[in-house]
């Protein structure tokens, strides 16, 4: 028995006699069957059944001991029977399904069929190879049927006929011929039985060698070619036997010979028992032929090589096929420039050791190419997308272009000086652009956002160079395009940390990591606190408290701010109702902010109804805060519910008044309670030589109010001297750190109490 062989990866499994054949996870297999039916015209279940058999048998050839990949080939062609190329009547191009299976089975089958590791990948690479050669046996066997046809009675097969037939040169008049069971009773000179198996074994040994469809060759120790079958002859395009024994050099493609001659040596050797290689013969007319070549001694009796014997298999067609896959996978079949995987993998090279000290790099879109794809057609966009690719290079010079998408592009600069040379770059790439393209008749403008990296590579990653660059690129996108942006990393870090916030909005909702703070609403006049207003904080698991400038734009552009609302709401009602209980008739009314979102919210006034039923709070002791942009958005909308909130009893204020709109006519419409004048114009008050305008204007604006019958808070106080000035102004309510900080729910009564002398 052949021990098993061990991987070098200590963590990989083990193949062989001692290894599990069913070390794979089946859920894995059939995803990965399923996956792989997908590629086909039809992704039924059937298929995806006989995929998965498939692929259980190639995780046994994967783990047999010893290795032999070749028995993947029977693999390959039942592959054409499963169904994912099409039924017969109705076959797809072989290609456009074999070549994203090797590619899948590539990416997917260690994880799937469990043989990750160094051995591994090499035995998936040998297996995958015979797979393909199998599909092609298969197809070859096809179209040869397809062209000769099967006779099967009185068929000539190989110059013999079966019935009656001719073999091997015997008469057509009946007799049995010599290597027959007839011929041997027949011919009592055969002797022995013993003796008649030799005779029939050693032609049929010949007859092997002969008419077998492989090439064959006899080679001595010199390395000269003594003799090769009829295959071989045909597959080398010659006629008629050798003349005289020629060196193995004289048909091998010279950038081959050396590794031919020295594994042919090692075989002379006595090391290893067999190689495999693939090579180029050429031919006399001097094409040539890819070639799979098994090669092994023949010993004497007493076990010493005395000749070699090779075994050619032509494999041109697979080699064909497998050029196409790697162009496939490299190259824009459209433009002919590298993709993106060459891009990755130019800037990985860049990156190592041997690379240059700096890279940089310029990532292109094509601005609204998808309008003129959609409006012209996709032959036109097709053939704009060529006349793009040369621009670029031309303006590129020598840095590769390569097409990483459907409408980008990106050019490579190795060892720029300066980030400015790279910037400079995209701008000529711009100007190529700029010059009208003349496509089917019609005259198209085009421009570009680009994206502009550069970075060292001592220090780098060519991952974060590519995102650095993409990143950039859509910078200058959302500027309106036709411009080049340079990466800048302060204001990378910046939108990484907003969009980091972002996605943890909603989860923070839901882990209840949000928290009310409230600052007192005091009466002027009196110094009596009158009502506190809830401000949100989020207490964040890593950044700690964060202040609502921080994160309510973004949940406003995201829609969080309807269930942090919501939250917002019920959580400030409650509180509100704790202190009515605990205070009576002297409680504080709350003041919670409503964004324009939560307004135009169809359930927004049953939610606000409904927290004040469940909390017990009275409507007049809740405040809620609006702008006029929550009013202008949809105004009737905005109108019915601010009127239907009144309607309930709950106080409505008009928020950073005088900053928007503020026609009177306009709030003579808005059935607020009270205005709240934004803290810009209470900010010049400060000062004890105030700002006469400032001042004017809050004396317009109080006014005013006073006249609709509106109570006034001013925002933003901060100094005796600002509440003195706006109680001397008839200003009702102060709000700002002079009368003291946002603070929790639980100190609020006892402001009012100190407040009011209690």
């Amino acid at each position: 028995m052949v021990a098993p062989r061990s991987l070098p990866d200590a963590t990989a499994p083990q193949f062989g006699p001692g290894a599990r054949t069913d070390a794979y996870d089946r859920g894995r297999i059939d995803q990965l069957a399923a996956r792989w039916a997908e590629l086909g015209p039809a992704d039924g279940p059937g298929v995806a059944a006989h995929l998965a058999t498939l692929l259980r048998r190639l995780a046994a050839t994967l783990r047999a001991e010893p290795f032999w990949p070749l028995a993947a080939r029977e693999i390959g062609a039942e592959l054409l029977s499963t169904g994912l190329c099409g039924a017969p009547d109705r076959p797809v191009y072989v290609e456009d399904v074999v070549a994203p299976s090797l590619r899948l089975l590539r990416e997917s089958a260690p994880a799937a069929i469990g043989v990750p590791g160094a051995e591994g990948e090499r035995r998936l690479v040998d297996v995958l190879d015979e797979v393909l050669a199998g599909v092609i046996g298969s197809l070859q066997e096809r179209s040869g049927a397809d062209r000769n046809g099967a006779h099967r009675n009185g068929a000539e097969v190989n110059g013999a006929e079966v019935n009656g037939a001719e073999v091997n040169g015997a008469g057509r008049n009946g007799s049995a011929t010599v290597g027959t069971p007839a011929a041997e009773e027949a011919n009592p000179e055969h002797g022995s039985p013993s003796s008649r198996i030799a005779a029939v074994t050693a032609r049929h040994v010949h007859a092997v060698y002969e008419q077998s469809t492989f090439g064959m060759a006899i080679i001595g120790l010199d390395g000269l070619v003594l003799d090769m079958n009829a295959a071989l002859f045909r597959m080398y395009g010659q006629e008629g036997p050798l003349d005289q024994p020629r060196p193995v050099s004289d048909f091998v493609h010279p950038d081959d010979v050396l590794d031919v001659v020295e594994r042919f040596q090692r075989l002379v050797n006595g090391t290893p028992g067999a190689v495999r290689m693939e090579m180029r013969l050429v031919r006399p007319d001097s094409e040539v032929v890819w070639v799979h070549v098994t090669a092994s001694p023949i010993v004497d009796d007493a076990g010493n090589p005395s000749h070699l014997v090779a075994v050619v298999e032509d494999v041109s067609d697979r080699h064909r096929l497998r050029s196409w896959l790697q162009d496939v996978s490299y190259q824009d079949q459209l433009t002919r420039l590298p993709n993106r995987t060459v891009t990755e993998q130019w800037l990985k090279r860049a990156f190592a050791d041997d690379g240059p000290e700096r890279v940089g790099i310029c990532v292109l879109l094509i601005d609204d190419f998808h309008t003129i794809s959609d409006d012209l057609g996709e032959q036109t966009g097709d053939r704009l997308l060529l006349a793009v690719a040369g621009r670029l290079q031309l303006a590129a010079d020598c840095h590769l272009v390569t097409r990483i998408g459907a409408d980008e592009f990106a050019v490579l600069v190795a060892g720029p000086e300066h980030c400015a040379d790279v910037g400079r770059l995209a701008d000529r790439l711009q100007a190529a652009l700029a010059i009208p393209f003349n496509i089917d008749g019609h005259t198209l403008v085009v421009s570009a956002s680009i994206g502009v990296a550069e970075a060292d590579t001592a220090g780098g990653c060519a991952a974060e160079l590519l995102r650095g660059a993409d990143v950039a690129r859509s910078w200058a996108k959302a500027l309106g395009g036709g411009r080049r942006v340079v990466f800048d990393p302060e204001r990378d870090a910046t939108e990484s940390a907003r969009f980091a916030l972002l996605s943890g909005l909603r989860p923070a909702i839901e882990r209840g990591e949000f928290r009310l703070a409230y600052q007192p609403l005091v009466q002027l006049a009196d110094g009596r606190v009158r009502g506190a207003e809830a401000l949100v904080r989020w207490q964040h698991p890593e950044q700690g408290l964060i202040g609502p400038n921080r994160f309510i734009e973004l949940a406003e552009h995201s829609g969080a701010i309807v269930p942090l609302g919501r939250w917002v709401l019920e959580e400030a009602c409650g509180q509100a109702a704790s202190w009515w209980r605990d205070l009576g008739p002297d409680a504080p009314f709350v003041s919670v902010n409503v964004s324009p979102l939560q307004l135009a919210e169809p359930g927004w006034v049953h939610a606000v109804t409904s927290a004040l039923r469940s909390t017990g709070l009275p409507p007049g002791l809740l405040q809620l805060e609006i702008t006029e942009q929550a009013v202008l958005g949809d105004e009737a909308v905005a109108l019915d519910a601010l009127n239907a909130l009144r309607a309930a009893g709950v106080r409505l204020a008009l928020d950073d008044f005088g900053t928007g709109y503020s026609s009177l006519a306009w709030l003579r419409r808005l059935p607020v309670h009270a205005l709240k004048i934004d803290g810009s114009f209470i900010d010049g008050l400060r000062n004890p030589s105030a700002d006469p305008t400032d001042s004017s204007i809050v004396r317009a604006l109080v006014e005013m109010a006073h006249a609709l019958g509106l109570e006034v808070t001013a925002e933003w106080v901060e100094t005796a001297v600002q509440a003195e000035r706006l109680a001397e102004l008839g200003c009702d309510i102060g709000q700002g750190r002079w009368f003291g900080d946002a603070g929790p729910g639980v100190w609020v009564p006892e402001l009012l109490r100190r407040s009011i002398g209690h």
